[in-house]
């Protein structure tokens, strides 16, 4: 029978195995937490850079783009952040993330280091130099090639990294403040008639057909273009290319602004669209101008046409710019360095120079002098933890990356400790310290046992953090940084200066009780045929389980995203209140509450008929059936208002107005007992909504005392225009709500009342009409304040209360009135025939309510409760 312990090769087998199993942990746990942190940019942030912004606005998703406003709503400025599109550039250890503000020419502003995956040291070098980012201020990448950095001394490979990650993430998505909308795949399909997909790669888009077959790519000739002008400003064109993305094969054009007339002609003219086809982009890039004789196709369009030519070379010429400033990958001198020491430490570990004494000394003082005091790269928890969670530092440091591969292999593969024996400037410094003093003192066995877990405890809390995402310094829990002492830490300083001390009579004391990196690459360490399974192997197998289990729970654990408390607005309208909660961060908000009190009170006075100085109420009081002049909110109610009536049968009817008044519903005083028959025959010949004729502009009664009551549509109509408003000042997440009617823009979770529920709404409206709260009791029976114009008397039916879905919140607001005058009767099929999304309440004769749904809204409900990546 085989035993483990008498099988090296096995056991060399699983101590890689183990080690390849805790970087795919690291590694994929760091790609899940990098995925949970949300990239956002606050306004509080834009106005470190744009003191007037008034909002910050996600405006294209797909490139990271955050288009500043200022409180006239105009694009000032635009911020973006080089982090997740160059996480791929390493530095030192890690990637590094940089917010770019760019002005309103999309020259760069101001740049900001928000984090790094480096050593802190690193970057507290980078940050401590002030002229290293100041380089970039005013480059504008549409009209100019990156300027040239200097590294920055002591911190060379993070800072070329950050350099690195501007230039590309500007290369890749220069946003243009003229032309801010993103591209569409509508657009493209116009191009692309079987594109089903898009995906950004640099400045262009791969076009993919469904199954994901390349059709060609497309782009646009913005910012290049944004300050060629023609006629009268620059025009944006969308151009498509085929799949060798060297090829025009089409082109349209986007924006302008330029004169319509001139626009809309170079859009007819095939002859000149269709001298752009075929050619390479070498050849575009390569284009004149064309004088006026040479516009093919163009008559009186001329300066338009150049414009458009202009823009499209401009576009393309940068494009082969920017390519040829890509250089090959080339080792710098540290790099051909490092091999040389390699290639040094292989010599000295296989040949017999290692038993010549003065030449031990001679490659040990060299390793101390030129690795440590002069290259500075040494292996490091810090390091390895870094390429494992962001990946190998190839392009940056390809002599680090072999250091370590040889580091690795050599002991895996030999029994020779590679690196720490003849590579590692602490260690060659704690053995030529190590004969300095002729006494050596050796710990008792017990302290021996105790001080060796210290390396694996370190090695313990380094897992821990990469799994957990903890901002532990790893550089600071061991002494390598303190090789370069200009910008090491006081804990490195301390922890490499006392390791060497001890050396001086504790023999290689800090790589035998203090080294986790050494006890790493001493686990994988073979020790020949006499290999047995050891406590380091147990170790480790407890390690990977512990480390397993951490991956595991930290995903398990429901991570509650921080939804901001919204800022409530509140005022009065209508004879009931209104209220608005935004998300949104808000630059002032009493002046935003002073704004949405104006609008609801301008729609009050041109809606109301309570108010006794509103046009409405002067179209009441007037006996004429001659046509008169109303303010147009009244005329598109009032339009809107007659196709409801007509759907429902006339259930729903805004001349209703007498009969409410004659119910003690309206203005007039309350009733506490019902009209009689003779007063509703009286008054029931004014009533009717085909006696209100709209016409152009007009409103003519066909019976004199007719009168117009808007109240089930001018709340949700004012609630709509406070929507507007918002929008116009670039509010993307917020719920408007007045009279109990709602209006949401983003995602919001409401309450209905009686009974009790909730409701979801994306960026929709919803009106409830109910019986249980306007009505008065007579003779022992309840009348409510929902009068039926057919009848003239209020509903009898059992329906409680209608709640209507619909874009804007007074269709919703009307067709909740409709619906409850009818009942679920009548109403619930009318709601299924016309696709409403209704919800109807209806008392039982045992007093229980029922609700019953339409098949829209139980579509809706489930869209709504469905994982965002299948909503529609």
């Amino acid at each position: 029978m085989l035993r483990l312990g008498t099988m090296p090769l096995l056991l060399r087998i699983y101590r890689a195995g183990v080690l390849v199993i805790v970087l795919i942990l690291v590694h994929q746990q760091a790609r899940w937490l990098a995925a949970q942190r949300a990239a956002s940019v606050s306004l509080r942030q834009a106005r470190k850079y744009f003191p007037a912004a008034n909002r910050v606005q996600l405006r294209d998703a797909e490139r990271g783009l955050y288009f500043v406003t200022d409180g006239r709503n105009e694009v000032i400025g635009c911020l973006l952040t080089t982090s997740p599109q160059t996480d791929h550039i390493i530095g030192y250890s890690g990637p590094n993330e940089v917010l770019i503000a760019l002005d309103s020419r999309g020259a760069i502003l101001a740049l900001e280091l928000l984090r790094s995956g480096d050593t802190r040291e690193h970057v507290e070098k980078v940050q401590g130099n002030p002229h290293f980012l100041r380089r970039f201020l005013g480059w504008n990448p549409a009209e100019a090639p990156p300027p040239k950095v200097e590294a920055v001394s002591g911190a060379t490979l993070t800072s070329l990294a950050i350099a690195e990650g501007i230039e590309e993430r500007l290369a890749g998505a220069a946003p243009s403040l003229r032309f801010p909308e993103p591209v569409t795949l509508g657009e493209v399909q116009a191009l692309f008639t079987n594109a089903t997909r898009m995906l950004l790669e640099q400045s262009r888009w791969r076009v993919l057909d469904a199954s994901d077959r390349l059709l060609g790519y497309a782009t646009r000739t913005s910012p290049q273009a944004d300050n060629v002008s023609g006629y009268r400003g620059p025009t944006e064109c969308l151009v498509a290319l085929a799949p060798d993305g060297r090829t025009v094969v089409g082109l349209r054009l986007r924006k302008s602004y330029d004169t319509d007339g001139y626009v809309d002609q170079i859009r007819r003219a095939e002859p000149f669209l269709r001298m752009f086809i075929g050619r390479s982009i070498q050849e575009l890039a390569a284009l004149e101008t064309p004088t006026k004789e040479k516009v093919e196709g163009i008559s009186g369009a001329t300066q338009t046409a150049r414009g458009v030519v202009e823009g499209v070379r401009r576009r393309f010429d940068a494009e082969l710019k920017a390519n040829s400033r890509v250089t090959r990958w080339r080792p710098q001198a540290r790099d051909w360095g490092l091999a040389g020491v390699v290639a040094g430490a292989l010599v000295m570990s296989f040949t017999s120079l290692r038993g010549h004494r003065r030449v031990r000394v001679a490659w040990q003082c060299f390793l101390v002098g030129y690795v440590g005091l002069v290259n500075h790269d040494l292996l490091s928890l810090a390091l390895l933890g870094g390429w494992a969670t962001s990946g190998l530092a190839l392009k940056a440091a390809p002599g680090l990356v072999l250091l370590a591969a040889v580091a690795a292999l050599v002991p895996w593969g030999t029994r020779r400790q590679l690196y720490c024996h003849q590579i590692c400037p602490h260690g060659a410094a704690q053995q030529l310290l190590g004969r300095v003093l002729p006494q050596r003192w050796s710990p008792p066995v017990k302290w021996t046992r105790v001080l060796e877990l210290t390396p694996i405890l370190l090695l313990g809390l380094a897992l821990l953090t990469l799994l957990t995402g903890w901002r532990v310094n790893l550089a600071s829990v061991e002494a390598f940084d303190a090789w370069v002492w200009r910008t090491a830490g006081v804990a490195t300083l301390s922890i490499a200066g006392v390791g060497l001390a001890l050396s001086l009579v504790v023999p290689q004391a800090y790589c035998r009780f203090g080294c986790p990196t050494g006890a790493l690459l001493n686990f994988i360490r073979a020790a020949g045929s006499a290999d047995r399974w050891g406590r380091r192997d147990s170790t480790a197998l407890g390690l990977l389980l512990v480390g397993t289990i951490v991956f595991v729970a930290v995903r398990a654990v429901p991570r509650v995203e921080a939804v901001p408390e919204p800022l409530k607005l509140t005022g009065r309208t209508m004879g009931t209140t209104w209220s608005v909660k935004i998300r949104d961060e808000v630059a002032d908000p009493a002046i935003i509450n002073t704004m949405i009190g104006e609008e609801f009170e301008w729609a009050e006075n041109l809606t109301s008929h309570w108010r006794t100085n509103t046009d409405l109420a002067e179209f009441n009081r007037t006996r004429t059936t001659n046509a008169m002049a109303v303010p147009w909110p009244v005329l598109t109610l009032s339009r809107w208002a007659a196709e409801i009536s007509r759907q429902t049968g006339g259930a729903y009817d805004i001349t209703v107005g007498p009969l409410v008044k004659l119910w003690g519903f309206g203005p007039a005083p309350r009733r506490t007992e019902p009209p009689t028959d003779a007063e509703i025959t009286r008054i029931l010949p004014a009533v009717g909504w085909q006696k209100l004729e709209v016409l152009d502009g007009l409103l003519r009664k066909q019976h004199p005392a007719l009168e117009i009551d808007l109240s089930s549509i001018a709340v949700g109509w004012a609630i709509d225009q406070a929507t507007q408003l918002l929008e116009r000042r670039g509010y993307t997440n917020f719920l408007v709500e007045a009279g109990g009617e709602l209006r949401a823009r983003g995602r919001w979770t409401i309450a209905i009342e009686h009974p009790e529920r909730t409701c979801t709404l994306e960026s929709e409206s919803i009106g409830t009409s109910g019986t249980y709260r306007r009505n008065f009791r007579s003779g022992g029976r309840q009348y409510s304040h929902l009068i039926d114009p057919r009848t003239g008397r209020p509903i009898t039916h059992r329906t409680v209360s209608v709640s209507v879905r619909h874009a804007d919140c007074a269709h919703a607001d009307a067709w909740g009135a409709a619906l409850n005058v009818l009942g679920v009767e009548a109403g619930l099929p009318l709601a299924e025939r016309l696709n409403l999304a209704a919800q109807f309440v209806v008392e039982q004769p045992n007093g229980n309510l029922q609700v019953q749904q339409s098949s829209a809204w139980n579509q809706k409900d489930s869209a709504a409760h469905s994982p965002p990546s299948t909503r529609n």
